[in-house]
C-alpha cells in the first residue's frame, strides 16, 4: 500500500460505497464511513487523506455542511473535495462549488470517470506524496 494516495468516500448508500470502492481500490487507498459526523471524528483523530468524495444527503451532517467543515479546518482546508449527488440543479451545484467542492458529479455517475477525476483534481493539486505514504 505504499506510494498510493488515500481517498475517503462519505456515503451513506452502502451500494455505492462497494461500487467506488471495487472501482478505486486497485488505484488508492479507501475509507469509507457512513456520514460526515463519522467523517468529521476520523479526519480529526488525525487520519491522513488526500481527496475526499462526500454524497450531499447524509443523515446527521449533509455534504455540504461536512464541506463547510472541511474548509473552516486549518488542518484540512487544502483537501480536495468531489461531490456526488442525485441533485442535479445548478443552484446546488453552484452551492457546494462556492462552499469550496472541486467537482460536482451527478448519481447516477461512471465509476471509471470519478476515478479519472480523482486523479485530475490530484494532478492539478500538486500533492506529490500521498499522505497515506507516512505509514498509515
Amino acid at each position: 500500500m505504499e506510494n498510493q494516495y488515500h481517498v475517503l468516500v462519505v456515503e451513506d448508500d452502502t451500494y455505492i460505497r462497494k461500487v467506488l470502492r471495487h472501482t478505486l481500490k486497485a488505484e488508492f487507498v479507501i475509507t469509507t464511513l457512513n456520514n460526515g459526523i463519522e467523517a468529521m471524528d476520523w479526519l480529526e483523530a488525525g487520519n491522513p487523506v488526500d481527496i475526499i468524495i462526500t454524497d450531499l444527503q447524509m443523515p446527521y451532517l449533509s455534504g455540504q455542511d461536512l464541506i463547510k467543515t472541511i474548509r473552516a479546518s486549518s488542518l484540512l482546508r487544502q483537501v480536495p473535495i468531489i461531490v456526488l449527488s442525485t441533485f442535479t440543479d445548478s443552484a446546488t451545484k453552484i452551492a457546494c462549488l462556492e462552499q469550496g467542492a472541486d467537482d460536482y458529479m451527478i448519481k447516477p455517475f461512471n465509476p471509471m470517470e470519478v476515478r479519472a477525476k480523482i486523479n485530475a483534481i490530484l494532478r492539478r493539486s500538486g500533492a506529490t506524496t500521498p499522505s497515506s505514504s507516512t505509514g498509515n
